[in-house]
C-alpha cells in the first residue's frame, strides 16, 4: 500500500505579520533562529512519513503574524504550498501553523500530484514573513507607485470574497502588476478588473524570506533572488559569471537554423517567434569575443553558421563596397557588427576583403558635416543614437588592426559633429557606443577635447541615472533610476572605458567616481543572472541558467541582455577595475 507523502522536494514557509509588536520579532530572527524553524518543519515532515527524527523545539517566538505558508519544492520545482490557520492568540501558534501547513502540503495535488517519500529527502524549506499590513488606494498608476513586485504580498477583499498572493507570485509567473491584480481578482472569484471597483479593498504586506535544506544551508531570499554584498564583487566572481553565461548561449541554439534563439520566456518555457537582426549580429560579436576569451572551440559552428547567413545577404555595389540587405532593410549597424565580428575570426574566407568592403560601405554613408546616414539605399534615418556610434567603434577597431588612416579620419570628423549633436539632444542611448569609439580615438589623437567629452557624457549618465541609494537594496547600482533594468550593462560598457581613460590620464576624481559606479553596476547586473541559487522556481533550467533577465521583476531572456552583460563583465575583468 502506497503512503501519501507530505513533502515535495523543497519546502517553502511564508509567515505573514501585520501588527507592530510582531515586526521586531520577525526582523530580529537570527541565523540560529532560522535554522531552528527549518529543522522543526523537517521534523513534522519526516514524522508524517513515519521516519525517525529528532523533534526540534522552536526557541524564537514568532508572533503577531497574519498567516504562515509552507511551499514544498523538489528537484528545483514547486510541489506544494499551504498555510496554517491557528488562532492568533494561541501561544503555540507558530508550531501549530507549521504542522498544519506541512501536513496539508503532503496532499496538495496542484503542482504535480501528491509528494513521494523519495522527494522528501531532497526537501528545502523557505520561510517568508509577511508583516506590516497596510491598505492602499488609487488607480493602476497609483498602485504602481505603492506596490513593489517581488517585495510586497498583495491581498484583495470585496465583501465576503478575498484572496492574496505571496510576494513570489509575480516573480515566478513573470506577471506585471496589472496581470497580478487581474489574476488575484479571478482567484477571489471576482471579475478580473475588480481591483478598480470602489468596493474592493487592496492591502499590501512587507516580506522577509529565507530558505534552508537538510545540509543546514540557510539562504536569505530577496525578491525571490539571492543578494550579493559589494565586497563579494571581484574578478574571481566575474570570471565565474562569464563562464556561466557561455553555457547559456550554447544551450539556446536553434536546432533548425543553427543560430541563436532570439528571446526566451522562462516562466512559460517557450521561445519567441520574433527576431532582431541587429541584436543577432551584436551577439555574434560578443560570442567571437567569448571564444577568444576562453580559447574555446565550442562556438565555432555557431559563429560560422551566423556569419554565413548574414554574409549571404551581402550586396556588392559598383563602387567597390558592400552592405547587408535583410528583409528590404540595409542598416548601418549590420555592417558595423559584421566588422566587429570578423576582426575576431581571422580565418574566415576572404576576411580582409570583407572587412575592407564593409568599411568602405560605412564611409560611403558619411556626410560632409561628419554625420552618418543610418541606412543604405533609403532616406530612412532612424537609429541615430545607436548606429553611428556602433559604426565608429567598428572603424576604430579596424584602424587598430590595419592602421588605415581613412578610418581614423572618418571617426575624428564624426566626433565633432556628434559632440554638438548630443549636447542638443541629450540621451542615454548615445553614450556607451560613442564612449567606446572615442576612447580608442583619444588613444590615437590625444585630443583633450575628446577626453573631456567622454567625461562629460559619462558624468551626466552616472549623476542623473544610476541608483545610489534606495529603500529596495537590490535596485542600487541599476540604471535608470525610475526603472532599473538590463540597459545597465550597456552603460557599463562605456563607463568601463571612461574608467580606464581616467586611470591612464591620472584623473583621480573620475577614477574613483567610475570605479564606484562600476562596482555598484556590476552587482546589479549579476543579480539579474540566473544561477542555481535563484532559478529554483524555473522548470527548464538548462535553457535558463547563465542567462540574464530583463530586470529584477521580469525574467524574460533576450540575446542582447546576455550579450551586453558579458561584454561589460569581460571588459571590467580585463580592466581590473574591481581590484
Amino acid at each position: 500500500m502506497k503512503r501519501k507523502i507530505v513533502f515535495i522536494g523543497t519546502l517553502i514557509i511564508i509567515l505573514i505579520s501585520s501588527s507592530i509588536s510582531g515586526i521586531c520579532s520577525i526582523k530580529s530572527i537570527t541565523y540560529e533562529g532560522k535554522y531552528e524553524l527549518i529543522k522543526y518543519a523537517y521534523s513534522i515532515l519526516d514524522l508524517s512519513f513515519g521516519k525517525e527524527t529528532k523533534f526540534f523545539q522552536i526557541n524564537p517566538q514568532v508572533d503577531n503574524y497574519d498567516n504562515l505558508f509552507i511551499t514544498l519544492m523538489c528537484n528545483k520545482k514547486i510541489r506544494a504550498c499551504q498555510s496554517g490557520k491557528t488562532d492568533s492568540n494561541n501561544s503555540q501558534r507558530i508550531k501549530l501553523d507549521i504542522k498544519e501547513a506541512v501536513v496539508k502540503c503532503i496532499n496538495d495535488k496542484r503542482f504535480g500530484g501528491i509528494l513521494s517519500e523519495e522527494e522528501v529527502n531532497d526537501a528545502e524549506i523557505v520561510f517568508t514573513f509577511l508583516f506590516n499590513k497596510k491598505q492602499i488606494y488609487g488607480d493602476l498608476d497609483d498602485l504602481e507607485e505603492r506596490i513593489e513586485l517581488g517585495i510586497h504580498a498583495i491581498e484583495i477583499e470585496n465583501g465576503d470574497k478575498k484572496a492574496y498572493f505571496k510576494e513570489s507570485v509575480p516573480i515566478t509567473k513573470n506577471y506585471s502588476l496589472k496581470i497580478t491584480l487581474e489574476r488575484l481578482c479571478e482567484k477571489a472569484n471576482l471579475d478580473k478588473n475588480c481591483y478598480v471597483d470602489p468596493g474592493t479593498k487592496i492591502f499590501i504586506y512587507n516580506t522577509i524570506t529565507f530558505k534552508g535544506d537538510r545540509k543546514n544551508r540557510i539562504l536569505d531570499l530577496y525578491r525571490y533572488n539571492t543578494l550579493i554584498n559589494l565586497d563579494e564583487i571581484n574578478n574571481e566572481l566575474l570570471f565565474k559569471r562569464i563562464t556561466l553565461a557561455k553555457t547559456w548561449f550554447i544551450n539556446n541554439i536553434n536546432n533548425k537554423t543553427k543560430r541563436l534563439q532570439y528571446m526566451y520566456y522562462p516562466s512559460l518555457d517557450k521561445y519567441s517567434s520574433a527576431n532582431n537582426h541587429v541584436r543577432q549580429l551584436a551577439t555574434l560579436w560578443s560570442i567571437t569575443k567569448l571564444k577568444n576569451f576562453f580559447q574555446d572551440s565550442s562556438f565555432d559552428d555557431l559563429i560560422k553558421e551566423t556569419l554565413n547567413y548574414y554574409l549571404d545577404h551581402s550586396v556588392r555595389t559598383g563602387k567597390n563596397y558592400s552592405y547587408i540587405m535583410i528583409e528590404n532593410e540595409a542598416k548601418l549597424a549590420y555592417s558595423a557588427f559584421l566588422i566587429l565580428s570578423l576582426l575576431h575570426v581571422s580565418d574566415y574566407p576572404d576576411n580582409n576583403k570583407l572587412l575592407t568592403s564593409l568599411a568602405k560601405g560605412i564611409i560611403s554613408l558619411q556626410n560632409d558635416d561628419g554625420s552618418f546616414n543610418t541606412y543604405f539605399v533609403s532616406e530612412r534615418n532612424t537609429g541615430i543614437d545607436y548606429y553611428p556610434g556602433e559604426a565608429m567603434l567598428a572603424l576604430m577597431k579596424l584602424y587598430n588592426k590595419t592602421r588605415n588612416k581613412t578610418y581614423l579620419d572618418s571617426v575624428y570628423k564624426a566626433f565633432h559633429y556628434y559632440k554638438e549633436y548630443w549636447r542638443k539632444n541629450k540621451n542615454t542611448a548615445f553614450i556607451p557606443w560613442h564612449t567606446q569609439a572615442y576612447f580608442l580615438l583619444y588613444n590615437e589623437t590625444k585630443d583633450p577635447g575628446i577626453k573631456d567629452f567622454i567625461f562629460e557624457i559619462n558624468d551626466w549618465l552616472v549623476n542623473r541615472y544610476q541608483i545610489r541609494n534606495d529603500i529596495y537594496k537590490d535596485k542600487i547600482g541599476g540604471f535608470p533610476q525610475n526603472n532599473p533594468r538590463n540597459s545597465t550593462s550597456s552603460y557599463l560598457e562605456g563607463i568601463a572605458d571612461a574608467y580606464l581613460l581616467a586611470r591612464n590620464t591620472g584623473d583621480n576624481f573620475h577614477l574613483i567616481k567610475y570605479r564606484k559606479a562600476i562596482r555598484l553596476g556590476v552587482r546589479f547586473i549579476i543579480l539579474t543572472q540566473y544561477t542555481e541559487d535563484n532559478a529554483f522556481y524555473i522548470g527548464n533550467q538548462k535553457r535558463t541558467l547563465g542567462g540574464f533577465r530583463h530586470s529584477l521583476i521580469s525574467n524574460i531572456q533576450r540575446i542582447d541582455y546576455t550579450q551586453h552583460a558579458i561584454m561589460a563583465l569581460m571588459k571590467i575583468y580585463g580592466n581590473k577595475a574591481l581590484d
